[in-house]
């Protein structure tokens, strides 16, 4: 008797560990529903809409899914960067590399050259997991990858000129 109640509570608490584990496991660890190349690739279709139709409701959903935590924009900011971009403004989305709450996704697009024709730029569009809301957030000015504007800034001072050793010898008495 003693021992059935011994093995029905030792059930009961390896039943209680198990449901509180995997409660907590599934809090905080998961990735975004949506993959960070689609919302990279839906971000730049959102710009490239507002240019062939000239308004900003488009471009005004494209901010919203920028991280203004890192980003320090507001809207005015990023309509105004959004204006030079071409007419024809397309995005190619590549491969998304993701580090934890950061992914790092590729992007290419033409560019008009001044000496004619176009060029491909390459670059690196980093994304950040918005813990509140679970989605992935454009990092728009780059603030979040490489080195941080306050250790560039932190960086820049450090780094004082070298000495200037004049090559014409002083002369006394002139």
């Amino acid at each position: 008797m003693i021992l059935k109640c011994k093995k029905e509570f030792y059930v009961r608490i390896l039943l209680v560990l198990a449901i509180a584990l995997t409660g907590c496991s599934g809090s905080g660890d998961t990735q975004p529903d949506e993959d960070p190349e689609a919302v990279t690739k839906r971000f730049y279709e959102l710009i490239s809409a507002a240019k062939m139709e000239g308004g900003t409701t488009t471009a005004s959903e494209a901010y919203k899914m920028v991280d203004t935590k890192v980003s320090n924009l507001n809207v005015n900011q990023f309509l105004e960067i959004i204006k030079r971009y071409p007419e024809k403004f397309a995005v190619d989305v590549g491969k998304a590399e993701i580090k934890g709450t950061q992914a790092l996704v590729q992007i290419s697009y033409k560019m008009p050259s001044s000496f004619g024709g176009e060029y491909t730029v390459q670059e690196v569009i980093p994304l950040n997991v918005d813990p509140a809301t679970n989605t992935w957030k454009i990092d728009f000015t780059g603030d979040s990858y490489g080195m941080q504007k306050d250790e560039a800034i932190a960086a820049s001072k450090s780094e004082a000129p070298p000495p200037v050793k004049s090559e014409v010898p002083l002369q006394e008495g002139k």
